[in-house]
């Protein structure tokens, strides 16, 4: 079982952005990808150096990346603004991108969202190895803390400081745990005696509370911020 908690918290106390990429680099290439590109959003017109947080093994499909001199007209990154959850990009990409991707062997990506609390952030691209899209849908969720968790950690010290903690019930922080776990719903209700919809009212106070957009967010963060043990 992929403890996620611990993997978590090891991205979290990196003392640096080079010990964090490194550290992200082993956990991802565990989960089947092979390369990634963490990318901070900038404004419409700058070039994409200006984007680019963190990268590993992707410098050569950037010098064919067709949004070079301003990402922001991507269609990948306009989409990524409207939506919380992760995606694929080759499912929004044209077919004459898709046929150039597979020309230089781009492998399909899976892209993550940055929400944050007055909107998107960032997103962060992982590239697959293997097996591809099944093997990238077998960890999405881990792909999605991890990354999550890499970018705050970077956020630190290329942005401003993380807001202060907000306060969770103790019922709430123990839901949480629970769902860091990877337990459902249904198996922390029956495991609490509580009804499914009870815990799902628990983990939405918890995601508002965090100023979340989901619970793998909420995980995150309150992990981040010493609110559940890793």
């Amino acid at each position: 079982m992929y403890k996620l908690p611990a993997v978590v918290d090891r991205i979290l106390s990196s003392p640096t952005p080079s010990v964090l990429l490194d550290r992200m680099d082993k956990e991802l290439e565990v989960v089947g990808v092979a390369s990634f590109i963490l990318l901070r959003f900038a404004h419409s017109g700058d070039p994409l150096d200006r984007w680019i947080v963190g990268l590993r093994d992707a410098a050569e499909y950037l010098n064919k990346y067709l949004y070079r001199d301003d990402p922001s007209a991507s269609p990948v990154i306009q989409h990524a603004k409207t939506v919380v959850e992760p995606f694929f990009w080759y499912d929004l990409a044209d077919d004459e991108s898709v046929r150039t991707a597979r020309a230089i062997r781009l492998p399909e990506g899976l892209v993550i969202p940055v929400p944050g609390p007055r909107g998107c952030l960032g997103v962060e691209w992982m590239g697959a190895s293997g097996e591809g899209r099944a093997e990238l849908k077998k960890f999405c969720i881990v792909m999605q803390a991890i990354g999550l968790a890499c970018y705050y950690h970077l956020e630190r010290y290329y942005g401003p400081p993380p807001p202060s903690s907000p306060h969770l019930t103790e019922r709430e922080r123990e839901i949480l745990n629970l769902v860091a776990q990877g337990l459902s719903s249904s198996a922390i209700a029956r495991m609490l005696r509580l009804s499914e919809r009870t815990i799902e009212w628990h983990v939405l106070q918890a995601v508002k509370r965090l100023e979340a957009r989901n619970r793998i967010q909420a995980v995150v963060l309150a992990i981040r911020d010493g609110l559940i043990a890793p």
